[in-house]
């Protein structure tokens, strides 16, 4: 007898809802989900086919053990003694600082909170961060300073309300498939589109604005825009006047930043930065879209400042079709920012320097505040820190360095040099090479818990059918405390059983669950935070009466406009920068395996403008040979007219694209600027083969499973 169970899409951030067909302990399909928040059933490429990575034949159904240099199968409890043992070994001999978390963006709100708790009460170290450090930080780092609350300030579903749109950095028909409905919705309604993004996609269309930024001029493109506002007297002065601070200040860090600057700065022409400007200068109700492209970059937190200061200035906030949205990618890239995982962070998105918010998680956790660890270093810099031996030990679930990380060739180092390395993983990831332990981690259909969307809604996830594997997830991080000392710490059998202790734990703080409903969030399609006892509907819109800050005003912050740390030279004239595919989702750990997706995108493709081909004498057909100051890496090529004729792009899907960026970081986000790297292209010499998808899978349905030595 064929059931169905509803749960929702574990790819981006937008949680597409979606019915799982089960049939005896088996996945077999999935069905639309017609009442489900935001897509109301539709779904993508990605989506339609995520069911098959349940039962797929690579998928890691034994724990796996490092013996005389190979991993080897292993019983449960073998494994989980020797990942444990492992970490305290290290610990015992060194101090508890050796050991390191890497989490990740994907993992639900229960198991990031219960990896944080893990890291700090277990193995009693600071160093614990999501790789989501990779790519929400800057804009999480900037709406704090600027609003006070890190979330979307209204659902998406606002979108046909406002009367501009303004898109930076986000392709969103890639990236975010299923808002593209709402983006045709909103156009009907005669809804004006600005789109920031030195490559056009398929969202640009004749009547829109496209400014094709050189990349890494984000902030100054902004700078500009702001200024051409405040001249045609577009601000709202009554709104900045009773709402915000830093007003004076911010526009007159605009000062110089005239059109003619800002277009020989930007690249973009001052006929369409003037255009841009109208319209959002006339324009009652705006939104901004903005994602990696604007935030991926050494200036990152200053760009989301630049244009978080134009929709002040218009007053876009607390009405419907008004707002700043950043668009997160990881299914549960909000969530996971919010409940401890990051090294700066506690549960609830209270600060871990704040005295009285450590009381507080203290308090709840049956701890002295003195006993919880301080603030630790960030996900990159954990890396590093493990090249120079400062990190020995590391727990890694639900991230892949190996392909994600910027300045690949250099990350792979540092995975070598940790000297035991734990790796909780649905299937054999790059990373999982580097592994002293292997653990088979969870899939969406193996678990039940809450997400958190990109607009701030806490949605439920079923579980479909048992772990493949046997252990869960939230049985492998009760394995590991047990074995750490904090068994009494760690008794949680079930997603909602960690979810009351979550809710409970986050009360008061800044991403308040406390009055959510387990029930409720699957009856009534999720609750958007904070939702408390007093307000258990949740709030839609942010920032109606008040921001987040104690007085509550908004902070517009003088903005300067810097360039990338690296600029383009005569031996690299080039900038590439690197983004989505619409067939894959991050690493690819879980999508190159998927057969309808693998053979739409098999392997990384560059794209060059057909007169920028013909200026370095490329052939179709052919491959070229990219050069940064990192690295050589050879790609097939396709011509795409719609992309600036400095810059050429790749999706960064598969291990080694990511060996040309450099791993230069954001000095308040600490991220990565991955979104502007200059290189060289050349036609490749007819002996190197392109780079080409790098799995390392087994047949595992019938138990066959190679001993896999560390290289």
């Amino acid at each position: 007898m064929t059931i169905t169970v509803e749960t929702h899409c574990p790819y981006c951030a937008l949680d597409c809802g979606l019915k799982l067909q089960v049939d005896r302990g088996r996945v077999t399909g999935s069905t639309k989900w017609k009442g489900s928040p935001l897509s109301k059933g539709g779904l993508c490429t990605k989506g339609i086919t995520a069911w098959q990575q349940v039962h797929h034949e690579d998928r890691i159904r034994t724990p796996l053990v490092r013996w005389d240099g190979r991993l080897r199968p292993a019983t449960w409890d073998e494994a989980l003694d020797a990942a444990a043992n492992g970490f305290l070994k290290l610990r015992d001999r060194y101090g508890p600082e050796v050991n390191a978390v890497l989490g990740g963006g994907s993992l639900t709100n229960e198991k990031a909170y219960l990896l944080g708790k893990l890291a700090r009460l277990g193995l009693r170290t600071p160093h614990i961060d999501p790789n989501g450090r990779l790519c929400m930080t800057s804009a999480g780092a900037a709406a704090m300073q600027a609003f006070g609350v890190d979330r979307a300030m209204t659902p998406l579903e606002h979108l046909p309300n406002a009367d501009v749109v303004v898109v930076v950095g986000a392709n969103l028909p890639d990236a975010f498939p299923l808002i593209m409905p709402l983006v045709t919705r909103a156009r009907r309604r005669g809804t004006r589109f600005v789109v920031v993004d030195p490559r056009g996609s398929k969202l640009v269309k004749d009547d829109d604005i496209h400014l094709a930024v050189r990349p890494g001029t984000d902030t100054a493109l902004a700078a500009g825009l702001l200024r051409e506002i405040a001249v045609r007297g577009g601000v709202d002065w009554r709104f900045v006047a009773e709402r915000t601070t830093g007003a004076d200040a911010a526009i007159a860090a605009t000062e110089g930043w005239d059109l003619e600057r800002t277009s020989l700065t930007a690249g973009v022409g001052i006929t369409d930065i003037a255009r841009a400007a109208s319209w959002i200068a006339g324009a009652r109700n705006g939104m901004i879209l903005h994602a990696r492209g604007v935030e991926q970059q050494v200036n990152g937190v200053e760009g989301v400042l630049s244009w978080i200061n134009i929709a002040l200035a218009r007053g876009w906030a607390g009405r419907k079709g008004c707002g700043v949205m950043p668009m997160t990618g990881q299914r549960n890239g909000q969530g996971g920012r919010e409940h401890g995982q990051r090294c700066d962070q506690l549960p609830g998105y209270r600060s871990i320097d704040d005295p009285a918010h450590r009381a507080v998680v203290a308090q709840r956790w049956g701890v002295a505040p003195e006993d919880l660890p301080g603030r630790g270093r960030t996900y990159v810099e954990l890396l590093h820190d493990a090249e120079r031996g400062a990190i020995k030990g590391m727990l890694v679930m639900s991230a892949n360095p190996a392909v994600s990380g910027p300045k690949g060739a250099r990350i792979r180092r540092c995975l070598e040099a940790v000297e035991h390395m734990v790796v909780v993983d649905p299937f054999m990831s790059e990373t999982a090479r580097y592994a002293s332990v292997v653990l088979p981690g969870s899939t969406f259909a193996e678990e039940d818990g809450t997400i958190t969307t990109t607009e701030g809604r806490v949605v439920r996830v079923d579980q479909a059918v048992p772990p493949i594997a046997v252990r869960g997830d939230l049985d492998v991080i009760r394995g590991l405390a047990h074995r750490l000392g904090v068994r009494d710490k760690f008794d949680f059998h079930t997603g909602r059983e960690v979810f009351e202790e979550l809710k409970a734990l986050s009360a008061g703080g800044i991403a308040d669950y406390s009055g959510m409903d387990w029930d409720r969030l699957r009856d009534t399609g999720g609750t958007f935070w904070p939702a408390t006892p007093d307000n258990p509907d949740g709030t839609e819109v942010l920032h109606t009466e008040r921001f987040g800050h104690p007085d509550g005003r908004a902070r517009m912050v003088p903005v300067v406009p810097s360039g990338p740390s690296t600029p383009p030279d005569d031996e690299h004239p080039l900038v590439l920068t690197t983004g989505r595919h619409r067939d894959h989702y991050l690493s690819g750990n879980q999508t190159r395996r998927i057969p309808a997706q693998a053979d739409r995108a098999p392997a990384p493709l560059l794209e060059v403008h057909p007169r920028t081909a013909a200026v370095m004498r490329l052939v179709e057909g052919q491959p070229v040979e990219v050069t940064s100051h990192q690295a050589t890496v050879t790609f097939d090529w396709t011509p795409n007219d719609r992309l600036r004729r400095d810059t050429v792009f790749v999706a960064w899907h598969w291990e080694g694209v990511n060996d040309l960026t450099d791993d230069a970081l954001d000095p308040i986000s600490r991220i990565a600027a991955v979104k502007h790297t200059p290189v060289a292209i050349r036609p490749a010499p007819t002996t190197v083969t392109p780079t080409s998808p790098t799995t390392t899978a087994w047949t595992s349905a019938q138990g066959a499973q190679p001993a896999l030595t560390r290289r």
